[in-house]
């Protein structure tokens, strides 16, 4: 198996620590601990943004996930997910909890309470928002080594848009400043709103990876092209793979590496990489992006990509980009 599995364990017994008190937290269904062990994982959950896909939740998070407790990790919002994520199902999956912590400073990330629960929960999903605060706030932290443990116990680690975003080995980082386009890093790759980071968040099917979402609707190819390029170019990767998912769609990833796709009616998951005869012709500051003969296999909604073997059933295709045509910078027109 791809993940490093362990036989299933009962959560940790320990009481719930004291809450720190400037920590916001929302609780629905039993406050002690479930003592529940996740069966067959661990597993990634990965989201696109938009509505949350419930068969990515009802049909392949929840049997792993196995009646025990979800954790909801944020920096901005509320309770949103408590009442749709504790009655999605009914029956012996039905969560046992969902809190939602809002975790916006490394004091709360490093707390006591905030680690307890990562580690006991059977499924920890990270919201939308700015995935530069979760860098920010969550790096080198407890939170950090929490989602490793939870993982490695067998829990389903996942994410939405902002939360899938922190989930590759490499992190489209803009901190502080306005998402980068399309346009402007196929016009110049080393664009200043080019921020990457690395050293966060480690899940062995995710090494070597780079997330994007939102996909298609915000026609994000040209960007994740660009995020590749710069990683191989720049020799921070030594191979590199995009892993990009549309709105309303999700990726659930099994403890072999197997993701199969789900979505709301439409939209679908991309996986891209370097071929033998990739050409990273011009990866140069000031410069627009040429980058030829990728592979990009588009995933539909049934249909699963193996992350081991490579292996799928998904549509393939070899698409290549050059900036210097800002019009029409791709080839076939519609890399999608």
């Amino acid at each position: 198996a791809l993940f490093a599995l362990a036989l299933p364990l009962a959560a940790d017994a320990a009481p719930r620590p004291a809450k720190p008190g400037k920590l916001r937290v929302w609780l629905t269904g039993n406050s002690v601990d479930s003592a529940r062990a996740p069966v067959g994982g661990p597993a990634l959950l990965l989201m696109g943004g938009s509505t949350e896909v419930d068969a990515g939740f009802s049909q392949r998070a929840y049997p792993v996930a196995n009646g025990g407790d979800i954790v909801i990790l944020r920096t901005t919002g509320k309770d949103g997910y408590n009442t749709y994520l504790y009655n999605l199902v009914s029956g012996p999956l039905k969560p046992d909890s969902v809190e939602t912590m809002l975790v916006d400073t490394r004091d709360m990330a490093n707390s006591d309470y905030v680690d307890w629960v990562i580690r006991t929960a059977e499924l920890v999903f990270i919201a939308g928002g700015d995935q530069a605060t979760y860098v920010n706030a969550w790096q080198g932290t407890r939170v950090e080594d929490a989602l490793h443990a939870a993982h490695a116990r067998g829990a389903v680690i996942g994410g939405t848009s902002a939360g899938l975003a922190v989930m590759g080995q490499y992190v489209y980082d803009p901190d502080g400043i306005a998402g980068i386009t399309s346009a402007e890093a196929l016009a110049d790759p080393y664009d200043p709103f080019m921020m990457l980071t690395t050293d966060f968040l480690r899940f062995p099917i995710m090494d070597n990876i780079i997330t994007d979402s939102h996909f298609h609707a915000r026609d994000r190819m040209g960007r994740t092209l660009a995020f590749m390029a710069r990683l191989r170019q720049d020799g921070t990767a030594a191979q590199i793979t995009g892993l990009a998912i549309d709105e309303q769609t999700s990726m659930f990833i099994d403890r072999n590496g197997v993701g199969i796709v789900d979505n709301n009616g439409s939209g679908a998951v991309y996986v891209l990489g370097e071929r033998i005869d990739t050409q990273r012709t011009q990866v140069q500051p000031g410069q627009p992006l040429i980058y030829r003969n990728l592979q990009r296999i588009r995933v539909d909604a049934g249909h699963y990509y193996d992350f081991v073997t490579r292996q799928h059933n998904g549509i393939g295709t070899v698409i290549s980009v050059d900036g210097r045509n800002a019009a029409a910078p791709f080839t076939p027109a519609d890399p999608y």
